[in-house]
């Protein structure tokens, strides 16, 4: 066992970890409860965790429990495994083992609870601080949704910082599919609140917090507006982290300019949500999620990155003010680098079940719809992608595409040939139905006009995507006519001081321009600011 413990964490892993609990104070009790013959393979893997964990640091104690004693009818556990942090203390949890995404919020929880820091924004301890009553949340993850992390923190935030009325949970789905049919399920993050489902995704803290005092679904809330109160001022702020925005960034701070990065979601954009990228030079195969990890990682050495932090405003003045809900930065430069976001099919029905079988992530929700029957909807290599992500993960695909033939790249086509899933070519989704979850789509044979019903448990969405490009047409950026930033070869946008990088222009949408472009405008921004060339007589 001491062989395989050590196995589990690479020596990378084990210094990069040991560097990161060098800053921990207060000893972190950690309490697993599991019970033979129930999840096995997740209890043994968690032990082998722990073990290596407390290895770690001497401030990480480890305990070991079953489910059925005197510890485990305390807590009121019933599932294998569980795992509670510092239980004496905090009511933080997680039901099923802390795998996959979810290693990284296990390991931020513990950095937390050691330093005792919820590290909330003032405003949200303001607001925490006039809670009156308990609140219990409850947070439904996957391994492989990287958005689910963060809606996990937000959670786990709030239990540190109101310990005294706030719980929290994070329930694996995969290791227990009796809480996620209790819920009725339908995609992950999924956040309840004293059992009310409140949301489906990743919030922003400001709505996290908003939506666990209201008690109430994200639809119907609003967000108070409050005035700004925080004012910050650097060289560059670069909107978006994706591969084009951290890159930027690297190459911003190289440069010795001050960057600051701001993230509406978490860091590594769609290709987070790539299974696995096999065109990234020097790598054979890695999956996206990992590439975007490494990514991350070195442009955490060089910048600050704010995660969740949705731009609200740009202001063009002798400065560019960068304005979030948190507070204004004032900037010498910008460089936007929001990227693009799935398309819709704007169908009767797509709105009504999102989330509840209608999905744009096969990575967040593939795994609820193993041995049922799903659609996945596009031609592309996308669309291909996901198809076969959900192929083997045990869901029974049809493929649906409105052209006569499929556009992906011949190596994936023929890949998903070999699976013997079903496709309907010159076809067209005209609606999604259902009652509380989907169970049927119309579908429409465009050659001959025909419209018939087909049964479903889900529909996958991949038909393209459109730029993020609101923020830069208000400011009066220049478009083309499908709303891509127009950006010369140093990308530099009509607008001095404001830059353009990655999938927001258009083009060749890969991670290798994307970083790519992100290294020019970053170059491009150093040089201009030093010389502006807007400054320059004609």
């Amino acid at each position: 066992m001491p062989e395989a413990t050590e196995q589990l964490l690479s020596e990378d892993t084990k210094t990069s970890l040991r560097n990161s609990f060098k800053v921990l104070q207060d000893k972190v009790v950690i309490e697993l409860f599991t019970k033979d013959g129930l999840n096995d393979q997740y209890n043994e893997f968690t032990r082998m965790l722990l073990r290596a964990l407390a290895n770690l640091s001497d401030k990480i104690e480890v305990n070991f429990n079953t489910i059925g004693d005197e510890r485990s009818a305390k807590h009121q556990i019933t599932h294998s495994p569980t795992v509670l942090l510092s239980p004496e203390r905090y009511k933080i949890r997680y039901t099923g083992a802390p795998i996959g995404e979810e290693g990284r919020s296990f390991v931020q929880t513990i950095l937390r609870l050691s330093l005792g820091e919820s590290t909330l924004s003032p405003r949200s301890k303001s607001k925490l601080a006039d809670l009156k009553d308990r609140r219990e949340i409850q947070v439904f993850v996957t391994p492989s949704c990287p958005y689910c992390p963060g809606e996990v923190m937000n959670a786990f935030k709030a239990a540190i910082e109101r310990p005294d009325l706030i719980s929290a949970e994070c329930i694996e789905v995969t290791e227990n599919l009796d809480l996620a049919r209790q819920v009725n399920l339908g995609g992950v993050p999924m956040t309840l609140v004293n059992g009310v489902g409140v949301a489906k995704g990743l919030q922003s803290e400001d709505s996290f917090i908003e939506s666990l005092l209201s008690m109430k679904k994200l639809p119907e809330r609003q967000l108070s507006p409050e005035p700004q109160k925080t004012l910050q001022e650097t060289d560059i702020v670069v909107v978006g982290a994706g591969p084009a925005g951290l890159t930027a960034a690297i190459y911003a701070e190289r440069s010795g300019l001050k960057t600051i990065v701001l993230e509406k979601s978490v860091t590594g954009g769609q290709v987070r949500l790539t299974p696995v990228v096999e065109n990234w030079p020097g790598i054979k195969s890695v999956p996206g999620a990992r590439l975007m990890e490494m990514i991350t990682e070195q442009a955490r050495q060089y910048t600050q990155i704010r995660e969740n932090s949705p731009v609200e405003e740009i202001k063009i003045g002798r400065k560019i003010e960068v304005v979030t809900s948190e507070g204004t930065y004032l900037a010498r430069a910008v460089i936007l680098a929001m990227g693009a976001d799935h398309m819709k099919l704007s169908i009767p029905g797509e709105d009504r079940f999102s989330g509840r079988g209608v999905s744009f992530c096969a990575t967040c929700d593939g795994f609820l719809y193993k041995g049922k029957n799903v659609v996945v909807v596009g031609g592309g290599n996308s669309a291909l992608t996901d198809a076969l992500y959900l192929a083997g993960a045990g869901a029974s695909v049809t493929l649906v595409h409105r052209r006569r033939e499929l556009r992906a790249e011949k190596r994936l086509t023929d890949m998903f040939a070999r699976t013997g899933s079903t496709v309907l070519l010159n076809t067209t989704l005209e609606e999604v139905l259902g009652e509380e979850n989907v169970k049927t789509v119309r579908l429409k044979d465009l050659a001959t006009g025909n419209i018939r019903t087909m049964p479903t448990d889900a529909v996958f969405v991949a038909v393209g995507e459109k730029p993020n490009s609101d923020l830069a047409r208000e400011i009066g950026v220049q478009v083309d006519g499908e709303n891509y930033i127009k950006a010369d070869r140093n990308m530099r946008t009509n607008i001095p001081r404001v830059y353009a990088a990655g999938d927001i222009t258009g083009g060749v949408r890969q991670i290798v321009t994307a970083v790519g472009t992100g290294a020019v405008a970053a170059v491009s921004a150093f040089e201009d600011l030093g010389d502006p060339y807007w400054k320059k007589s004609a």
